[in-house]
């Protein structure tokens, strides 16, 4: 516990200067954008005037949220993946499973901290504006519900960013898996005859049900109609609040008993984790296939095959191709070849 605490407040210190830029710059744009998106004017057809009204911009803090939990991984992690760095750092009196844990609460101490900053100076610019305006309730458990899918959605990218062996390759596992899933569904509703199976595809992004979520919320702090309130109208949109909360635990998890049984050597080498490019190209080009139908096709079906060869290409940084890879290409070809 007391190297715990001593690598902690190093990191803190360390730390300091990047965390406080980040604060400043949430703090800064977040007045800025408030200040200018909130008022707008609106024609009122009983009076024949235009009439000021003013929007909630509750997307302003969920906007900074969703890039954070992006960034903070990369700022907090990509310490580790340089070989010159681990001797030094796993000679410390502190276990790897604990200096992750380090890393882990300070991002996630920043995103919460940076959250409230935006949610807070946004919340102060809409009472300067009058009470009259909007419905404050609301927003109480709009704030929790976004720290939650919030907290859930850095997990999820500190997991997916500490599977690569570099940092560049962590950047491109968070980026390319942020959007499979409802690639993965769209391709199913194509084969299945373009009949519409899901109908929260938006949600399958990690920041789709926050963003949704802040939508509907952001309607009802302006006083509009409940009927428009779609986001809890959709049994979907609740079942996917579900079920990133539970991937969001689920990621913690894994990132804290998984950080640091990587072998040392492997650093800097290729990435071949499941959660990579291993799966992930193959996957991107067989939905991608799938979703492409009508005039188009086989130009669209080229290109995927050739993006596929690229991404196999830099994914092995060279020339250097598996047998695994070499048969998914193939089987790509015969497939455009035949069809």
């Amino acid at each position: 516990m007391t190297g715990f605490k001593s690598y902690f407040c190093a990191h803190g210190r360390s730390n300091f200067k990047p965390i406080m830029y980040i604060l400043i710059i949430v703090l800064a744009f977040s007045f800025i954008m408030g200040i200018n998106g909130q008022p707008y004017e609106e024609w009122n057809y009983a009076t024949e005037g235009l009439v000021r009204d003013y929007h909630a911009t509750l997307y302003i803090p969920v906007l900074f949220l969703c890039v954070l939990c992006y960034v903070l991984p990369v700022m907090e992690f990509s310490f580790f993946k340089k070989r010159r760095n681990l001797d030094c750092a796993y000679s410390l009196p502190i276990s790897r499973r604990a200096m992750g844990l380090v890393h882990y609460l300070s991002g996630a101490i920043t995103l919460l901290v940076a959250f409230t900053l935006s949610y807070t100076v946004n919340f102060a610019l809409l009472l300067s504006r009058g009470v009259e305006y909007f419905n404050f309730t609301p927003m109480i458990s709009h704030y929790f519900l976004c720290i939650l899918l919030g907290l859930a959605i850095y997990s999820l990218m500190v997991f997916l960013f500490n599977q690569a062996n570099t940092a560049g390759d962590g950047i491109w596992f968070m980026l390319l898996s942020s959007f499979i899933l409802p690639l993965t569904m769209n391709a199913i509703e194509t084969v299945a005859d373009n009949w519409h199976i899901f109908s929260t595809e938006y949600c399958a992004i990690p920041w789709g049900t926050v963003d949704l979520m802040t939508t509907t919320y952001q309607y009802i702090v302006e006083k509009g109609e409940l009927e428009f309130a779609t986001f809890w109208q959709k049994p979907g949109c609740i079942v996917w609040l579900v079920t990133w909360l539970v991937i969001g635990i689920a990621a913690a998890i894994a990132s804290h008993f998984t950080f640091g049984k990587r072998p040392m050597e492997k650093t800097e080498e290729i990435s071949d984790s499941f959660f990579g490019f291993r799966v992930l190209i193959p996957a991107y080009a067989i939905t991608g296939m799938l979703s492409f139908s009508g005039l188009g096709t086989v130009i669209s079906w080229v290109i995927i095959e050739l993006l596929a060869f690229v991404g196999y290409t830099i994914y092995r940084r060279g020339f250097h191709y598996k047998k695994s890879d070499i048969i998914i290409l193939a089987a790509m070809l015969i497939f455009l070849f035949l069809v």
